[in-house]
């Protein structure tokens, strides 16, 4: 059996960002927005490893990105929106999408995809004030978009859904790599 290096190894091509994959450019006719400016850290950039897969015919939905720690695989959404304006069934789908398109390409690659510990993360813009956070029905830890069932049936491991400032905070205490979000 290979491991999760070979899968970094063979997708060198789609290594990227943490910048890059947070990138919100759906609106051709304003600039850019980031919700992550970190350059550091090297991530694979999913979404355009399923488009470029899927070229020519209809692309599953997928997270913008893969960042591995050890025998953890972080699958990240970033959303440049409010928690409010986040549709809960397009995370859901581009989760349960997304790991079905890893667990393929693992497969290809013979890789055995049990021996890792998913995490899937949801990262939305920050909410600067509380009572935009209150209105959100945002509570401090709680897991939003109705994705705790997938924790409950095993689908992934631990699921995070929080703002950017925690996403960073969260990341520098877990991998010990301090990130500029």
């Amino acid at each position: 059996m290979a491991d999760i290096g070979q899968f970094l190894r063979h997708y060198t091509d789609y290594q990227s960002t943490f910048k890059e994959t947070s990138c919100d450019d759906r609106h051709k006719d304003k600039e850019a927005i980031y919700l992550c400016h970190d350059e550091t850290q090297t991530v694979i950039n999913f979404d355009k490893l399923v488009e470029e897969r899927y070229s020519g015919s209809k692309k599953p939905r997928t997270f913008d990105a893969i960042y591995v720690h050890e025998n953890i695989i972080f699958c990240i959404e970033f959303k440049n929106q409010t928690t409010a304006d986040i549709k809960n069934r397009i995370v859901q789908e581009k989760l349960e999408s997304g790991k079905r398109e890893l667990e393929e390409l693992f497969a290809q690659l013979n890789i055995a995809s049990k021996q890792y510990k998913y995490v899937y993360c949801v990262v939305y813009k920050n909410c600067y004030e509380e009572i935009q956070r209150y209105k959100s029905g945002v509570s401090k830890g709680a897991v939003l978009f109705g994705l705790q069932k997938y924790k409950e049936k095993h689908f992934v491991d631990e699921i995070f859904t929080d703002n950017v400032n925690f996403f960073t905070k969260a990341f520098q205490k877990q991998i010990k790599k301090e990130l500029n979000c």
